[in-house]
């Protein structure tokens, strides 16, 4: 387990920065799927109340990456092949109606949009920031739902993004390699400018399958990990409520 240590945060009402110095340890590994968190130890960490923590906290187990279990703890959710395959299936669902949707709002505002965000992912794959690469990633993808106008798609895209988060963190951990390769979403930016909805819709499926196998080989290994250490590890899931 890589050693936890969370640097001093001056401005203890700054919930936002704790929620995303939380997040990034949970990305990049020093929280691990099933790991409880230590109240005391981040907030001396960090410098911060118990307080702004525990708000903090709450907002993550709402997005679906922590998981509160009452008089046990917090705890990062535990991941499990299974979880990959529901919020990998459900993404290409979501993403072909989202691209229905959107092809006939597309405009120039769109295209520049576009461009701009596959500039981010590009400069982020450039500087091997794996947190960045990550976000700038579902920035781009997250524009046809965006350009949708549909507020419940577009929620439960948000609602998915932070699960989806951290199973590409998985992958490039799985991968031991800090961001992709080569940048992967050339295609796909063409394809959402062209002409042909149905090709950009079969692009977007088989986006989502790339080195599917590979993220559910990794995943059912931390399963059988799990499985051998405490009984009763958190199970994922979105939960409904916290403790």
């Amino acid at each position: 387990m890589a050693k936890l240590n969370f640097s001093p945060i001056a401005d203890t009402t700054r919930r936002a920065e704790i929620v995303a110095l939380l997040r990034r340890a949970i990305l990049t590994g020093q929280l691990e799927p099933g790991q409880k968190l230590n109240e005391l130890r981040i907030s001396e960490q960090m410098q911060v109340s118990r307080a702004p923590l525990r708000e903090a906290m709450r907002e993550l187990v709402q997005e679906g990456i922590l998981t509160s279990i009452p008089y046990a703890g917090t705890f990062v959710i535990d991941v499990t092949a299974k979880d990959i395959i529901d919020a990998y299936s459900l993404n290409q669902v979501l993403d072909e109606f989202a691209i229905e949707l959107a092809w006939p709002q597309r405009d120039q505002r769109f295209f520049d949009e576009l461009d701009r965000r596959h500039e981010a992912v590009k400069q982020a794959t450039r500087a091997l920031d794996t947190t960045r690469q990550i976000e700038t990633a579902l920035q781009l993808h997250g524009l046809i739902y965006e350009w949708a106008d549909n507020s419940v798609l577009l929620e439960t895209w948000q609602r998915l993004t932070s699960r989806l988060q951290m199973y590409f963190a998985l992958h490039q951990r799985a991968r031991n390699e800090p961001v992709p390769a080569e940048d992967v979403h050339e295609t796909y930016v063409a394809l959402l400018k062209g002409s042909d909805m149905r090709a950009a819709q079969r692009h977007a499926r088989e986006h989502i399958d790339l080195d599917f196998e590979e993220l559910l080989a990794y995943a059912r290994g931390l399963e059988r990990r799990a499985s051998r250490a405490i009984p009763g590890k958190v199970r994922s899931g979105f939960p409904s409520g916290i403790a």
